[in-house]
Order: C-alpha cells, then structure tokens, then sequence
C-alpha cells in the first residue's frame, strides 16, 4: 500500500502514514479506486512520456482546439468537487511511567554496651563472743629457751678449747678458714708451708702489679701455664696479667697508683684423696704427678692504690710431690673445681 500524498509505501491496515500524516482511505472501495488512480496516473505519465512527440507534433492541431476547450470548461466547473474527508490528527498515548525499585536502606545495627554491675560487697556480720578470761602464761619456755643457750655457750668453749688443743689435721672443715696475721695457728698448714704459699702468692700479686707476664709464669709449673692463662680467657703470660691488671671493670689499674698488696686472707683445705687427684692432672694436664700433701687454697688478697682498695679471691691447688722439696702453686679458679673433684 503507498501513500497517496507522500508516495511511500505503508504497511496495509493503518489510519495515517507514518511519514507525512496524511489520513488514508481505508475501505475496499476506496483502496481499489486509489489503487486505479495510482495505475491511472502510472500509465498517464507513462502515455504522457511516450505522447511527448506526438504532442509536439500535435501542437498546432491543440492550438487550433483551444477555442474549443474554453467553450467546454463552464461545463467542468459545474461538477461539484469531492467532499473533502477531515484529517484525523494521531492521539498521542502517554507512556505509562514505572515507579522505580527503591534499593533497601541497610540499617547499621547499633551496639550496645553491656552495663557491667558492680558486686556489692557485704560486710561480714562478725559474730560477738563473750570475753574468755585469759590464762596466765607459763615461764617454763622462757626457763628452757636460757637453758639451751647456756649449754650451746658451753659447748662453743668446748669447741674452741679443741681448736687450739688437738692435732691440726683432725679439726673439722668450718675451722680452717682464718686470717692468716690473727689466726694461722690454726690452719692446717704448718708454719712452714703459710710461709711458701704466702711468698708465692705476694710474687704473683707483684707480677700482675707490674704487668709482668714472665714473673707471673715463674711461679707456675711449665705444664700447667696454658690452662692458668685459659682461666681468664688469655693465651699467654703477658695476655693474662694485663688482662688481671687493666680490665676496666675487673682490673687493679683502676685502684689508681702506688698499688700495694695491704692483706691477704686464706682459706685452707687438705685433699685426703690424692689418688683422685693424680687421675684428674693426668686428665687436665697430661701429667701423671704423686702427690706428697695436697691443698685446696682459697685466697683473697687486697690491692689498696691511691684511689681505693678492692679485694679479689680465686682459688688454688697448692702442693707437694713425692720426693721433692719445692712446692707448687696452680691457679685453678671457680669454675674448674669440679673439673678437678673438689667443691668449696
């Protein structure tokens, strides 16, 4: 179907064309005659191109039919024109408009602070009791305590009446640690070897004084130097008394000048099992030694300087072999008693 006042083809059925909104015929009858007329007009337009000459030709023949044509138009005008069908404007249709999805609010859940009670604290309801007179308290403890006292008096005389009384050897160990100035009668040294072991001790002091490794290692046997030296970590004689003289913290250097020895207080044991002994110097040592008499020595000496004075204790094995006439003195320390079966 075409559009009678456009041209363009429209879909059949419809009220106005889509193009020019020209209102369309939409009966058969009426279909059919615009349909005829469309033919008409294809075929008188195709007529008229193909009479295109034969007007040309005929030209003269219309002029001469003018007259004849003005005569006939009043008759044309008379016929009544068509009825002019009105145009019906296209309704318009309102789109219906959609209420849009409302996304969900998330809600943030409020927390709520748990209310924490206090415990009530009850006071304890104590109980009255009736006043009890009181017993007199008995003298019998304090009589018993004075009496304990008075015996360990006693027995404390006693002790020391024996400490000065019986043989050295034989005192029990809590009596041998004395001051050697007040009370070297009584430790189990004799008068003969507090001598050696004080001279050996006072030439060591000296050597770390004087920083003078080589003195230091001349009052110690040859085999055990290297494990003396390894006491505090050091590989030679002049490591060791440098070391003893000028750590800052440990050292006597910081005693300041003219430091001198002021006091030297010795605490004395006797190994009674040499035996013992020989296997751990021939562990220690590779050394096999038998011994004659043999001393744990524990010895505090004094250094004193201009700036201050400071004791320093280390612990030694002082000994006698057999068939010798000289005594030896080994620096052992605290850590390697065990090493050689001894405690303090």
């Amino acid at each position: 179907m075409f559009c009678a006042k456009c041209g363009n083809q429209i879909p059949d059925g419809v009220s106005f064309c889509p193009f020019c909104g020209e209102r369309l015929i939409v009966d058969a009858a009426a279909q059919a005659a615009a349909a005829v007329n469309q033919t008409a007009e294809t075929a008188a337009q195709a007529v008229t191109e193909a009479a295109a000459p034969v007007v040309e030709a005929a030209a003269p023949v219309v002029e001469q039919a003018a007259p004849v044509i003005e005569q006939a138009a009043p008759v044309f005008e008379q016929q009544a024109p068509a009825p002019e069908v009105p145009v019906q404007q296209p309704v318009y249709q309102q789109p219906v408009y959609q209420q849009p999805v409302q996304q969900p609010v998330y809600q943030q859940p409020v927390y709520q602070q748990p209310v924490y009670q206090q415990p009530v604290y009850q006071q304890p309801l104590y109980q009255q009791y009736p006043d009890v007179p009181q017993k007199k308290k008995s003298k019998a403890p304090l009589i018993i305590i004075i009496v304990i006292l008075v015996l360990l008096l006693a027995c404390g005389g006693v002790v020391a009446f024996a400490t000065f009384s019986s043989n050295k050897e034989d005192l029990p160990e809590f009596l041998t640690v004395f001051d050697l100035k007040k009370d070297s009668s009584s430790l189990p040294l004799s008068e003969k070897e507090q001598k050696t072991f004080t001279k050996l001790v006072k030439n060591m002091d000296q050597a770390i004084i004087d920083s003078d490794g080589d003195a230091y290692a001349e009052c110690i046997p040859a085999y055990a130097q290297n494990f003396v030296w390894g006491v505090y970590g050091e590989t030679s004689a002049d490591g060791f008394v440098k070391y003893l003289y000028g750590d800052k913290d440990n050292g006597i250097s910081k005693l300041g000048d003219d430091i001198k020895v002021t006091e030297e207080i010795v605490t004395a044991k006797k190994i009674s099992k040499t035996e013992d002994l020989t296997e751990a110097f021939e562990e220690v040592f590779k050394k096999s030694v038998e011994f004659d008499t043999a001393y744990l020595v524990t010895n505090n000496s004094c250094f004193k300087g201009d700036e201050g004075s400071q004791k320093y204790v280390d612990y030694y094995l002082f000994f006698l072999e057999e068939d010798e006439e000289d005594w030896s003195i080994i620096l052992i320390g605290e850590d390697n008693l065990e090493k050689f079966g001894l405690k303090k």
